[in-house]
């Protein structure tokens, strides 16, 4: 069922009549050629030229006046100067108009009098329900019905192909640019949206409408930033549900979001980084170049996703054959020998071939097209792969091999409808433009052909899994967190409260007192320095390890304060932790962070090099269920360690995502008092997960 807000998008995505305010007969001016080419491209619904002159423009009358027109408007057209656009936009939604795209620049991308302007139109647009694109915005198009709303010159020199990809961008030149070069390369485009200043309409209310909208298969994004976090991951979340792909450019990969230096999951969380693991987390793919973005945007719109992650290889080369197999691994595909009848097959269609997967067919194939044929046959029906790799080198250039070449890729996929089989081969454009039209998949790089399998496969898990868990209850102990400065003790008792393993420990201020905890604690104690104003413990002394033994902890009580107070004289001292000694398992790193634009969101990884050095660090914005905190998990490059290696014991993984679903939830209820939390290092072990530190950092004001 489509949403209220998909309704009100349908106009501006689909009209069925539009009005063009400003409107000229001088086909050259923004004005003039939306009518122009409408005309030329055969736009079957009434156009409505508006200028304060009236009479007849590009033969059609025209008014004076949006308010004259007397009749249904879809959409209106605003190209007007800056100072006269709220004025115009005010008589729109006078007229009835169900939506606007403004061409007009002059707002706040200017000066305080545009912003002022700009919050205007957002006023109008939320007290009419009028729907506005814009301002400052390179418009929209509708490929099947010819809706030409837009001012760019890109029909003079050709139509985009109909299909199924839904293009949005937050840049009108970026967007144009996209839109020609998915005409260049026969892309099937159903529609395209550039959303300029976004006083009203924005790039996630774009993507939303494609995802529900039955002629969308593919969203294709240019994205700079978000002003609408909730409705990104409904439109994301919505497209996934759906078995649409999203692919995305998000450029801006600086860190913009608050860094507090006395977090370390702070430091390691910005706003790239948190937009990677959104895209992440509701399986979008994110691209990092134009070429890629369409080049994925192509393969996808094939509707053509492997079931399964087995490739199957035929070759005209072995070496080829070594390459697919190494970007396999790479990919996270499988190149599984085929079973042995379909082997025995092959061998016997081919006694100079090697079998196994990949299969060398050698350029002796090329001598009997029937050979290869039935090669892929064989692949696709008894080869028990999910996709096909099917390398031909420079051969279509040969034009009459290659005539022969595209009857067998043609036919084979007649027979097999939803089998991906992709080509990589070298085609000359007339070629090139006819396996386009077939929607045959076609990447000339090998590896790069088995990489795109990747992409698509990734896309099929996604698609296959199932709604999201509920995040988990917190314990009937947790507690809201009080919004002050809390010592390591307070940030501990509140996590332990809220169901997340923190160590025991116990705050003294006496050497008998210390004595006293630790014999309570048992065994080998860790005792610290507590001060707010002592970050860096370790550097001053205040912390020692390994004791056991009243006399050893009292005279660690006393060092431990006598070197504070040395190094730090006028620190405020809270007084000394006392905590078990705690080793085993591995050591990794949760916490949270407020990202500027998502809130809460929470990092994982693992500790010590992977963190410090290599970033290994996946996030997620808060609240998520336990299935996501177990995907969290598995992204980091050192999850193998977690699984046990060289004899060890694995982790026990099912208490580190319960821990992980539950601080996200423990952010997400306490994100108006807390900014990050750190939990570092964590020991995860085989009977469970404890953390050996806390911090909570309250937010400011």
């Amino acid at each position: 069922m489509s949403s209220s807000s998909y309704e009100t998008l349908k106009p501006l995505f689909d009209p069925a009549s539009m009005a063009i305010v400003g409107a000229s007969d001088d086909i050259y001016k923004f004005g003039g050629r939306p009518i122009y080419y409408m005309k030329q491209s055969g736009y079957q619904g009434p156009i409505y030229p508006i200028n304060p002159k009236g009479g007849e423009i590009q033969g059609l009358q025209a008014y004076a006046d949006v308010r004259e027109v007397g009749a249904p408007i879809d959409l209106a057209i605003v190209s007007v100067p800056a100072k006269f656009v709220v004025d115009q936009i005010a008589a729109c939604a006078e007229a009835g108009v169900k939506g606007a795209v403004i061409f007009s620049s002059g707002f706040a991308e200017m000066d305080e009098a545009g912003e002022a302007a700009q919050r205007r139109l957002s006023e109008i647009a939320a007290e009419t329900g009028i729907r506005l694109v814009g301002p400052n915005c390179m418009g929209m198009l509708n490929v099947k019905d010819r809706a030409i709303g837009t001012f760019s010159s890109m029909f003079d020199h050709g139509w985009p192909r109909e299909g199924n990809i839904t293009i949005m961008s937050q840049s009108g030149a970026v967007g144009s640019h996209t839109l020609v070069l998915a005409r260049e390369r026969g892309l099937g485009v159903r529609g395209w949206m550039t959303t300029g200043n976004e006083c009203d309409v924005d790039v996630a209310d774009c993507m939303l409408f494609a995802a529900e909208d039955p002629q969308t298969e593919v969203l294709t994004i240019y994205m700079e930033g978000c002003q609408n976090p909730d409705r990104l991951i409904q439109a994301l979340e919505t497209a996934r549900r759906a078995g649409k792909a999203v692919v995305v450019l998000k450029v801006g990969a600086s860190e913009v979001g608050a860094v507090a230096a006395s977090s370390h999951t702070a430091s390691l969380a910005g706003a790239d980084a948190i937009f990677d693991s959104v895209y992440r987390q509701y399986g979008a793919y994110r691209v990092h170049s134009l070429a890629e973005l369409l080049e994925v945007s192509a393969a996808c719109s094939t509707g053509r996703y492997p079931k399964g992650r087995r490739l199957g290889v035929v070759t005209l080369s072995g070496g080829a054959g070594v390459m697919a197999s190494d970007a396999a691994e790479v990919a996270g595909l499988d190149v599984p020998p085929l079973p042995q009848a379909a082997q025995d097959e092959l061998k016997a269609l081919m006694p100079f071939a090697a079998v196994r997967n990949p299969v060398d067919t050698t350029a002796q194939a090329l001598n009997d097209m029937g050979l290869l044929r039935r090669n892929l046959e064989v692949m696709l029906e008894t080869g028990g792969v999910d996709s096909t790799l099917l390398f031909l080198s420079s051969v279509g250039y040969n034009e009459r091999l290659m005539a022969q070449i595209r009857e067998v890729l043609f036919g084979t996929l007649d027979q097999h409808a939803d089998a991906l089989l992709v080509a990589s081969v070298m085609v000359q454009a007339e070629d090139k433009a006819l396996l386009e039209e077939r929607e045959v998949i076609h990447i000339e790089d090998p590896s790069k052909a088995v990489e795109m399998i990747g992409v698509l496969a990734d896309f099929h898990e996604s698609f296959a899994r199932p709604v999201a868990e509920a995040p988990p209850a917190l314990p009937a102990s947790a507690r809201p967190a009080p919004g002050g400065i809390l010592n390591e003790v307070e940030a501990a008792a509140l996590l332990r409260d809220a169901g997340i393993p923190v160590a025991e420990s116990r705050l003294v201020r006496s050497a008998g007192d210390a004595v006293a905890a630790a014999a309570e604690l048992g065994g080998r104690v860790v005792l610290k320095i507590v001060s707010p104003d002592i970050q860096h413990k370790s550097e001053v002394g205040g912390v020692r390890v390994g004791i056991e033994g009243a006399d050893a902890v009292a005279q660690a009580h006393d060092e431990i304060l006598a070197a504070a107070r040395a190094h730090a004289p006028a620190a405020a001292i809270d007084g000394v932790m006392v905590a078990p000694m705690l080793s085993g398992g591995v050591e990794c790193i949760l916490g949270t962070s407020t990202d500027p634009v998502f809130g809460p969101v929470v990092a994982f990884g693992l500790g010590g090099i992977f963190v410090e050095v290599l970033r290994d660090v996946t996030f997620r914005v808060a609240p998520f269920g336990i299935d996501e905190g177990r995907r969290m998990i598995r992204e980091v490059q050192g999850y193998a360690m977690l699984e046990g290696v060289r004899g060890q014991a694995g982790a026990d993984l099912e208490a580190l995502a319960e821990a992980l679903a539950r601080l996200s939830v423990f952010a997400a209820e306490n994100r108006a008092t807390v900014e990050s939390i750190d939990l570092n290092p964590v020991l995860a072990r085989p009977d469970g997960i404890v953390a050996l530190d806390a911090l909570v950092v309250p937010r400011a004001g």
